[in-house]
């Protein structure tokens, strides 16, 4: 349950940074500024790709909870690997199905969902990291040498 809490507590944060990200790809794309509706298409790809990864990896740490591993780092990283498989499959799919020289929309698509998760992979390992750094600090300050 607390491996499944630290992903619940990192996810609004995730929402926020890809959302960010988002917009701030928008404004380095050239394309002048951004108003509210720039702004609402930026949450709803970010809540997506958050709800998206949090999927994944919720399901990640329910299996590995079967198995006996409650390691927040070991769901994190097989989450991803398992999405990188799968995005791998659409990808190899999509190539076959291409003619030559043709950029292809559902290529497209795909290369903007794997690219809006970027963000929310890096905050929940950010977040983890954080977390267990200021873990591994309160337990280090709790215990006092003995004279």
């Amino acid at each position: 349950m607390v491996t499944m809490r630290r992903f619940l507590v990192l996810t609004p944060v995730a929402l926020v940074v890809g959302a960010a990200a988002f917009l701030a790809s928008y404004v380095l794309a050239g394309s002048g500024g951004f108003g509210l509706l720039e702004t609402g298409i930026a949450l709803v790809v970010a809540l997506v790709a958050s709800a998206a990864v949090l999927a994944v990896v919720l399901v990640t740490v329910g299996a590995l909870r079967l198995a006996g591993v409650r390691s927040a780092w070991a769901a994190l990283g097989l989450a991803f690997a398992l999405v990188v498989v799968v995005l791998g499959i659409i990808y190899a799919g999509i190539a076959a199905s291409m003619q030559p020289g043709d950029p292809g929309l559902n290529m497209s698509l795909l290369m903007t969902a794997a690219g809006v998760q970027v963000p929310t992979w890096l905050t929940f390992a950010v977040g983890l990291l954080i977390g267990d750094r200021r873990n591994r600090a309160a337990r280090d300050g709790a215990v006092s040498p003995t004279a």
